[in-house]
């Protein structure tokens, strides 16, 4: 298959990510810029033979590039496949990664990329252990809605609980005169045994001050700010919009419903979009193409 026969004849594209072997070859290239056979006979325990053969057939149909360094064979994601197939793989990695086994696999696939990547520059010698540092800095994350009462408090709590200590999450909305966090948010946040103490609604003004601390990302939760103007980040930090339904809303529009199901489909919503975030290596998270990577996650249960 070829790139042109991936845009008119998607049942190839099918066939070819229905062998395992293969799809998880894409996924953790499409995690990592580059693995070597080495690392990916390591990473998924196969053969290097299996690793191989599949590999062949992965660059015969250009899903991959290959570049040798020495005596070794490097792979990455082609990339000029088509962004529709980009975006199956990716999507299909991110599903993979809220698995146990996925996010161990893609973790570890991290580390090798990291503790490799002079290697793959061809600036030195293949590095035999990989680097466990933990990051040296806090990433902030600002998530906004219009009242800063239900979505964006609950975006706050999820990414302080699954951050550890790597992310630092606050929140804010547009309008928040008389506004407070929804009773409903709170036992909701309660029943999930996340942490509520401390969160109130704010206006995203205090954001702007200058002892403010430095935004990385502001996301916004609510499809309300999706066309507004938001205010010019000191910084520049990178911006996405994950949409989630309007719990309050929703439980005004249907009040012959337990309201409370409405919070809790919201908050399951935004939780393996967090977790996702948090999964992002450290050097993707230097990079603009940081972007594309949260903008993706905003399709997750959509």
């Amino acid at each position: 298959m070829n790139i042109t026969e991936q845009h008119g004849h998607p049942e190839h594209l099918f066939s070819a990510l229905a062998e395992e072997t293969r799809l998880r070859i894409l996924m953790l290239l499409d995690s990592e810029p580059q693995l070597c056979v080495c690392h990916l006979q390591t990473l998924l325990e196969r053969p290097q033979s299996t690793i191989s053969r599949h590999l062949a057939v992965l660059l015969e149909d250009q899903w991959l590039t290959i570049t040798r360094q020495g005596t070794w064979n490097i792979y990455a994601i082609n990339p000029e496949l088509p962004l529709w197939v980009r975006q199956v793989i990716r999507l299909s990695r991110m599903s993979w990664s809220l698995s146990v086994e996925g996010r161990d696999l893609l973790k570890h696939a991290d580390q090798i990329y990291r503790a490799n990547i002079d290697r793959f520059n061809g600036e030195m010698p293949m590095p035999t252990t990989v680097d466990n540092a933990s990051p040296k800095t806090t990433i902030n994350v600002l998530f906004l809605c219009v009242a800063n009462s239900a979505r964006s408090i609950m975006a706050e709590a999820l990414l302080n609980r699954w951050g550890g200590g790597r992310f630092k999450a606050y929140s804010a909305g547009q309008k928040t005169e008389g506004s407070e966090v929804h009773p409903l948010t709170l036992v909701a946040l309660k029943q999930l045994g996340l942490v509520s103490e401390g969160l109130y609604s704010k206006h995203w003004s205090i954001f702007l001050a200058p002892d403010a601390p430095k935004m990385d990302m502001v996301i916004t939760v609510c499809d309300t700010l999706l066309n507004e103007a938001c205010p010019a980040w000191p910084g520049r930090p990178i911006t996405a919009h994950w949409g989630v339904p309007d719990p309050a809303r929703l439980a005004l529009e249907h009040p012959e419903k337990d309201g409370m199901t409405y919070f809790i489909t919201a908050a399951r919503a935004l939780e393996p979009r967090i977790r996702l975030l948090t999964q992002l290596p450290d050097y993707a998270i230097e990079k603009i193409q940081w972007r594309d990577e949260i903008t993706a996650i905003g399709l997750i249960n959509q």
